[in-house]
Order: structure tokens, then sequence, then C-alpha cells
């Protein structure tokens, strides 16, 4: 899942998620290949 489609989830921004991930509340979400985050089902539990 990428940042957006995880922020529309949860009803946060995406800048809350980098936020929350910057500071150790979420786990950081891998990278593709792209560089993008891309998030699993695993991270998001």
């Amino acid at each position: 899942m990428t940042i957006t489609e995880v922020s529309e989830q949860f009803n946060l921004t995406p800048d809350t998620l980098r936020y929350y991930e910057r500071i150790g509340i979420i786990p950081h979400g891998n990278r593709n290949k792209s560089g993008n985050r891309d998030f699993t089902e695993a991270s998001n539990s």
C-alpha cells in the first residue's frame, strides 16, 4: 500500500504518517524501487 492509501484508510494525512514513522510510533515502511514507501499489511497491524 502507498502512504496515500494508508493515510486514507486511517483518516490521517501522509505528513502525519511520516512524522509517526520518524519518531518511532509506527515502523518504517519499506521502499519500492522508485524510493516510495510501500506499506504491507504486516506493517499496518
